[in-house]
Parts: structure tokens; C-alpha cells; sequence
């Protein structure tokens, strides 16, 4: 059997301990699970954090390909409680632009920017919760004018004017391992290319924001 997570990134599907005990039995049982609590749970903020780590994304790859890898991680800083987290904060009152409040999930629409990110932090200065973010250092795409289609609801597709757009480029990869953590697949499937308008923040697809797009790559 196959059991294919479509609402992952939705927290209402998984706050309770009985939501905690099914996924437990699936995680359990012999269905192909996608994806598993394992792979899940890479895609968090804190996982990402720690490859940041010295020596923790040499252990996957040689020092060449590791070098390249790490010139295009962003600055991703821990707020837990105490000396570090702190100073982790002041960065972020320092330069608002410069950073972005994130919580440790994934789907998009969750994140704090600017004067609403200082609130935020001010907020969780003397709580435990505070550890359950990041801060990330704000990415600065270049600008592209595109137009793109918008499909809305109970009405026909229709084309935008030409508007400025940032894109983030992403890969379909197809991993595959058995109970015992034997790979048995791990290839790149193909690009993945989500557009957005340069004026906003949040760029999820699965809030309306963003869009799915198509790329060209240039061999030159």
C-alpha cells in the first residue's frame, strides 16, 4: 500500500496525540509512506539550520562539492533561550531588512518580516517558544518583468500585465530506501521554478501568491 501525505504542511492535521498515534502505526506498518516521518522532518527549519554546521555537509560530500554547496547557503542563526539565541535577536534589530523570522514548518504564509518581526521577536524575548524559530538572512533575487497566469476560482483564466517577478528555482528529486535505510533510488527528476511578484514577501504557491513557472537554462 502507499500512503502520500497531501497535507503536511497543515498544522491542525497534526496537534493532537491521536493524530501522533495514527501516524505512528503508518510509519509502522509496511505501506510506502511519502513522505516518511524521516524525510519530513529534513524539510523543517532547524534540520536546514544544522547543515550549516561545521562538517555536517562534508560528511555527504567531498570538500569541492561541499565548498560550492556552502557559498550559496544563507545565514540561518538559532533563537533559543540564553546568550546565543540573544544575540541571534539583535541582529535582526539591527537591520529589519536584512533578516526574516521563520517557524520550524513548511506551506508558506507563516514567516514575520520588518516591523511585524521585531513585534514577534520582542513577543517571544523571555519565552521557551522563541526556540521553535529561526532567523534567516533576507535573500535579495534579482528582479524579472514576467506576466503570469491566474486561474481564480469559478471564473476563466486570465493573462497579468507585466509586473515585476522574483523566482526561486527548486529540483524534483526521486528518493527511494528501504526499512533499512538502504537507498534504493536517489536521482534529480527536474526543475522546479516558482515565480512571484517582487513586492511580496511571501511567494507560496499554495496560498495564491506565488505561481508555478517554467525555466530555460542557458549552457553559456
Amino acid at each position: 500500500p502507499l500512503c502520500s501525505w497531501k497535507n503536511k504542511a497543515v498544522v491542525s492535521t497534526q496537534s493532537t496525540g491521536e493524530h501522533w498515534t495514527t501516524r505512528l502505526q503508518i510509519e509502522q506498518s509496511r505501506a510506502v509512506v511519502v513522505p516518511n516521518i524521516r524525510h519530513q522532518v529534513l524539510n523543517l527549519k532547524l534540520f536546514q539550520q544544522a547543515f550549516l554546521n561545521p562538517g555536517v555537509v562534508e560528511r555527504y560530500l567531498n570538500a569541492g562539492d561541499a565548498a560550492k554547496v556552502r557559498s550559496v547557503f544563507a545565514q540561518l542563526r538559532q533563537l533559543s533561550p540564553g546568550a546565543e539565541g540573544d544575540r541571534a535577536a539583535q541582529l535582526a534589530f539591527n537591520d529589519p531588512s536584512g533578516w526574516v523570522l521563520k517557524p520550524s514548518r513548511e506551506g508558506g504564509g507563516n514567516n514575520f518580516w520588518d516591523d511585524e518581526m521585531l513585534e514577534k521577536l520582542r513577543e517571544l524575548e523571555r519565552s521557551d517558544k522563541r526556540e521553535a524559530f529561526v532567523l534567516m538572512e533576507k535573500l535579495r533575487p534579482p528582479h524579472i518583468p514576467n506576466r503570469v497566469v491566474r486561474n481564480r476560482p469559478n471564473s476563466s483564466p486570465e493573462l497579468t500585465d507585466i509586473f515585476d517577478t522574483t523566482g526561486e528555482l527548486g529540483l524534483f528529486c526521486v528518493f527511494v530506501a528501504d526499512s533499512q535505510g538502504k537507498v534504493v533510488m536517489n536521482e534529480v527528476a527536474g526543475p522546479l521554478m516558482r515565480t512571484k511578484p517582487a513586492a511580496c514577501n511571501e511567494g507560496g504557491v499554495a496560498i495564491g501568491i506565488g505561481v508555478m513557472d517554467s525555466v530555460v537554462f542557458d549552457r553559456d
